[in-house]
């Protein structure tokens, strides 16, 4: 049994470690074909040049130790976001750190007819979570220098 709780224990400890990351994406304006993520660029204010809007992307992670680890999952989902809709940039609109969204805990008790009475305590929580927002555009690379 203890063998068992060590690999199990083995096996779940990366999972807890790495977290993830997740986003999504609103189409407002004309969808482009789908791009390669390397293929996009992430844009801290609106640029001087023509772009059109092709809708508002979505991301978090809790994903790592850092403020700026967190971040850059989080902007790089917002790419992958933005490319899944022909996007080749994206504009930041907002970045949130946020600390121990969920955060849980649980008491039990219980007790039987034949006199039996049994507890039990358990809690959970969550890294910190970066969330970011942008509006994706899609811009002439070649007319931009």
């Amino acid at each position: 049994m203890i063998n068992f709780i060590k690999y199990l224990s083995a096996l779940a400890l990366p999972v807890l470690l790495l977290g993830c990351s997740s986003g999504s994406h609103v189409v407002t304006g004309q969808q482009m074909p789908e791009l390669e993520v390397e293929q996009v660029t992430i844009f801290e204010q609106a640029p001087v040049f023509d772009y059109k809007v092709v809708g508002t992307v979505k991301a978090s992670s809790d994903n790592g130790f850092t403020e700026e680890s967190r971040k850059e999952k989080a902007t790089q989902e917002l790419k992958e976001q933005a490319a899944k809709i022909g996007a080749n940039g994206v504009i930041l609109d907002e970045v949130t750190q946020l600390s121990f969204r969920r955060l849980g805990t649980g008491v039990g008790v219980s007790a039987n007819s034949s006199g039996g009475l049994g507890t039990s305590i358990g809690s959970s929580f969550s890294f910190p979570t970066t969330e970011a927002k942008g509006t994706a555009i899609y811009y002439e690379a070649d007319l931009v220098k």
